[in-house]
């Protein structure tokens, strides 16, 4: 990788050049400033979004706030606060509709502060909610998740909001909030795997964006000059050839009337074909791992002349799968109505931005899902089930007095016991079902179209099996004992709180019948 870039600046530009640093702004803020009133389209719109939805967001969790800290005085300062946001956010999301950025520094700062005192709030809710470092850190790792991938940065300093967060977020864990050495080691690896793999996917859409921009005008400076070198040599098809030759991205022109590749230039050739596997006439169609894609832009260039970094998903000639930005254009070529396009390969970042999302939903200890990720599946439960149909079918699962085995054996050997307990009910489940752990020893599974006599037998499985189950532990072998809750199976569920809820009254009756039993839900 690069540390830095300089970028030849098209035709009539007064700087000599355009220069990349490290991280991935123009080195030069004027420069920088051009770029953001050129693409102001896109980098308001996210602006807009990052202003609404995040003060909208952070003003929700005043219900929180209410169910910890009560009507105290606290609580309404908090209040009082995050409605101080929520204006804030709604300024940014004004500006952010603007057709064009009425004073860059300005909007770049109020985003830096906005961006700031969110944290801010954050760290003062969590000193006055107090309790155990693992619930918040999942919140603060959300939010540097979210500042480095979607918060543009329109200044130097806000690549530095993350890093000082995690300093600041940390000081307040180590003097507030309790923790053991087991969260200390998990919290060194995630919050720092969180800050160098945010900081490459911020400097990665920076510095692709303005490539992308800086191709993009290339792109049509190079585009102009065909239109010319065509009307000079009535439509040379050479100096289109000479034009695709010289440029560093790839760039391909299609004839509109049946989607044939009439030109394409080495970068393409690169991207799509590398081993020569293509023969023959080649047609766009032939690229788009899904044809309604490529039929959107088709109506987009037709209704607004021009497609502007398009994401898009395409294919290689042997079948690999492609993540792109797409430029397009219209023009005459030898007579004939063409599009030119210009492509940025974003394969690495959107691989980089899956496993992203992967870790925010897997419990770092046992590997199962974690609370949001089972959500997750629940409501993609809820809303992929047929009309009419029963379901979802849970399983809530605790187990019985363990406490009493994290205060006799400490909780390494608690965590032990919890990693064994997760494969061996992995291996008890049938293909299809989620198991996830919600927090501490407390369990849940998703029972896809299953009735509640199926369940019951899942259920007994698993309680019977782990009954009778010597769980090998550092220190000896230690025995636990299951009390499970089911619920939503033989009627139709609307919501994963009712559900859930459902489930756990089952499971408090498991309890109060002496546990190591099977509750169902019933009305």
């Amino acid at each position: 990788m690069y540390d830095s870039l300089h970028v030849v600046a098209p035709p009539g530009e007064a700087d000599p050049s355009w220069h990349i640093g490290r991280d991935g702004l123009f080195s030069d803020r004027q420069q920088d400033e051009i770029f953001i009133r050129a693409e102001w389209g896109v980098i308001g719109h996210r602006v807009r979004q990052i202003g609404l939805y995040g003060a909208l967001a952070f003003l929700s969790a005043t219900f929180t706030d209410l169910s910890v800290l009560g009507p105290t005085a606290v609580y309404w300062s908090l209040l009082v606060a995050r409605f101080g946001i929520l204006a804030w956010g709604l300024w940014l999301a004004r500006v952010g509709r603007a057709k064009e950025v009425p004073d860059v520094r300005r909007v770049a700062t109020a985003l830096l502060g906005f961006e700031l005192s969110i944290m801010v709030l954050f760290l003062l809710v969590v000193l006055a909610y107090g309790g155990s470092a693992d619930y918040h850190s999942i919140t603060a790792l959300a939010l540097i998740f979210a500042g480095y991938a979607y918060v543009p940065v329109m200044r130097r300093e806000a690549m530095w909001v993350g890093g000082v967060f995690t300093v600041l977020f940390a000081f307040v864990v180590w003097t507030s909030l309790h923790f053991d050495a087991k969260y200390v080691n998990i919290a060194l690896v995630l919050f720092g795997f969180a800050n160098v793999a945010g900081w490459q996917i911020a400097v990665s859409l920076s510095r692709g964006m303005r490539l992308a921009w800086l191709d993009r005008r290339r792109l049509e400076q190079q585009a102009q000059a065909a239109q010319q070198a065509r009307q000079r040599a009535e439509q040379s098809e050479e100096n289109l050839e000479h034009l695709f030759d010289a440029s560093p991205m790839p760039l391909v022109l299609v004839r509109v009337a049946d989607s044939r590749v009439l030109r394409y230039n080495a970068a393409a050739k690169v991207l799509f074909d590398p081993h020569d596997l293509s023969h023959g006439d080649v047609f766009t169609t032939d690229f788009y791992e899904n044809p309604a894609q490529r039929l959107q832009l088709l109506e987009r260039l037709q209704a607004e002349g021009t497609v502007r970094q398009a994401e898009v998903r395409l294919k290689t000639v042997g079948g690999q799968g492609v993540d792109a930005l797409l430029s397009m254009r219209p023009l005459r070529f030898a007579g004939e109505d063409c599009i030119v396009t210009g492509m940025v390969e974003i394969s690495a970042q959107k691989h980089l931005e899956q496993q992203l999302r992967a870790l925010a939903h897997t419990d770092p200890l046992t590997g199962l899902q974690n609370r949001r990720g089972f959500f997750a599946m629940v409501e993609h439960a809820l809303r992929t089930r047929p009309a009419g149909q029963p379901g979802p079918c849970i399983m809530l699962i605790d187990l019985d007095h363990f406490k009493q085995i994290n205060d006799r054996y400490g909780h390494p050997v608690g965590d032990e016991i919890l990693v064994e307990f997760a494969q061996v009910v992995l291996s008890l489940l049938r293909e299809g079902d989620v198991f996830a752990r919600m927090g501490g020893e407390e369990f849940c599974i998703l029972l896809a179209h299953t009735r509640a006599s199926q369940a019951l037998e899942v259920a007994e499985r698993v309680r019977e099996f782990v009954a009778a189950h010597p769980f090998q532990t550092s220190a000896g072998v230690v025995r636990l004992s299951l009390s499970l809750g089911i619920a939503g199976c033989d009627a139709p569920v609307q919501s994963i709180d009712r559900v859930l809820s459902m489930a756990d009254q089952a499971m408090y009756r498991a309890k109060q019948g002496g546990r190591n039993r099977t509750e169902l839900y019933c009305d």
